[in-house]
């Protein structure tokens, strides 16, 4: 899993530079037969914002989807940990994070490294955040040995007091977890809304 801060800029052809943007960018790699292949990629622009308007294509499901083997078991985490959150409670995702655990999050101007920075960005936001309804949309999961890539769209919701919606905020999300003494954790999140924009 390689993450990393980039800037690309375009030049002038007198050779001065006219813009400058900055990213986060996740890859993820499994090697196979030798070979290192891209098997996921999240990027966005560092401390985006939200676009005025987006449209979310969403599967329809007749039926509840069961999710088993490795995609039940992160997700079953990644749940948990996502409903206390949407009520003010950070720590739940604090708990599954391994202790040299990364993010990339839409509002930091780098990459945050280690559980105990994490814990301190966190602590911020305790008692800060909450919504109504959460929406995980077409997870995936991809697997190589020990090490489980989930991605995943993603729909938090607030509603008026007659339980129409008030409005969503719309992300994409990847989670890398990575299997220690028989329990997943992750080692790399990252957060960004979807079509979000330079700031």
């Amino acid at each position: 899993m390689l993450s990393y801060n980039y800037r690309s800029s375009v030049i002038t052809p007198e050779g001065t530079t006219a813009s400058q943007t900055p990213w986060n960018a996740t890859e993820v790699y499994f090697r196979r037969d030798d070979q290192w292949r891209i098997v996921h990629t999240h990027w966005s622009f560092v401390r985006h914002k939200l676009p005025d308007t987006v449209e979310v294509p969403i599967p329809v499901q007749l039926s509840r989807r069961e999710c088993d083997g490795v995609l039940g078991e992160v997700m079953a985490l990644e749940s948990a940990a996502m409903e206390r959150w949407r009520q003010g409670d950070p720590w739940g995702f604090i708990e599954i994070s391994a202790p040299e655990a990364t993010c990339f999050d839409t509002g930091t101007p780098q990459r945050i490294n280690g559980r105990e920075a994490l814990k301190a960005e966190y602590a911020q936001r305790e008692g800060k955040v909450f919504y109504d309804v959460m929406d995980f949309i077409d997870p995936k999961v991809q697997v190589c040995g020990e090490l489980a890539v989930l991605a995943y769209r993603f729909l938090s919701t607030w509603l008026n007091s007659d339980r129409s919606v008030s409005h969503r905020i719309p992300w994409n999300c990847t989670e890398v977890f990575k299997r220690t003494a028989g329990q997943w954790r992750i080692v790399h999140t990252h957060w960004s809304y979807i079509r979000g924009e330079r700031t």
